[in-house]
């Protein structure tokens, strides 16, 4: 399943007590951010580059000149992402772990997950390994981190290993319905249809309409021949999410089928 931006919500409560720590804004602050209490900063902040993404960059650069802390530099960073910016900003996220000495090994980890995200949005998976590797080794406890390393592992074709991590996710989070998607397609791709059956209907027994559950069922009910089983599942995938990621693929594995079957 594609992640279109980097997780801000692992690290607004660390931020902003970071915040509150460093910011020390100066007494001829002009911004709004400067003058508004850590928290309300962050949150104003991540919501003006969401939403105008060059105004809300701008704005965060400002708050961190005037001595926004921690909080204003990760702002700037999601604001380059919102940007297209994606290198900068994932290089700008690692470079704040690495400059925040006083936080902790979770707040760190969070940071460099993130930065390893956003080598994954842009596929570079030797940078997205590497470190999301090290966000792991700061802090193994986040489910989401050890997903997208085994989502950067499975695209490098090492599917047992991704098994490990999205595993180990739902060894933390049991009800991840994205590690059990995940996992179920490593499954399927080593020819292991038993495992991916399990694990697709566990995330289904979460979510009965959920297009990627729906469409991953399909695809492991046609490796195994159940061709009206993998119709009928693809098309409830269109019907439920047309405009989806999933309905597309959803509509290429029917044209596929239907292309074989003349």
């Amino acid at each position: 399943m594609p992640r279109p931006s980097p997780r801000p919500s692992p690290l607004l409560f660390a931020l902003c007590l970071l915040g509150a720590v460093f910011v020390a804004p100066p007494a001829n602050a002009q911004t709004n951010y400067s003058e508004l209490p850590a928290r309300d900063a962050y949150h104003t902040c991540l919501a003006e580059a969401r939403r105008d993404p060059d105004a809300g960059f701008e704005a965060a650069i400002a708050w961190r000149d005037e001595g926004g802390g921690p909080p204003a530099q990760h702002c700037v960073a999601l604001a380059l992402f919102d940007l297209g910016q994606f290198k900068e900003s994932a290089t700008r996220l690692e470079a704040l772990a690495a400059d925040m000495p006083t936080a902790t090994a979770r707040e760190k980890s969070a940071i460099v997950g993130q930065a390893g995200s956003v080598w994954l949005h842009v596929g570079d998976l030797t940078r997205a390994h590497t470190a999301l590797s090290y966000a792991l080794d700061l802090d193994g406890n986040d489910p989401e981190i050890w997903i997208d390393r085994g989502d950067a592992l499975a695209r490098g074709g090492e599917y047992w290993d991704a098994i490990d991590d999205f595993s180990a996710a739902l060894d933390r989070d049991e009800k991840r319905l994205d590690a059990l998607i995940f996992r179920a397609a490593a499954y399927r791709l080593l020819e292991v249809p038993d495992l991916a059956r399990d694990d697709i209907l566990r995330a289904l027994d979460l979510d009965p309409y959920n297009p990627d559950a729906l469409m991953e069922l399909g695809a492991i009910q046609a490796g195994v021949g159940e061709f009206d089983a993998a119709r009928a599942n693809w098309l409830r995938v269109l019907s439920i999410a047309p405009g989806s990621r999933s309905a597309a693929a959803a509509r290429s594995a029917l044209q596929q089928m239907d292309v074989k079957a003349e």
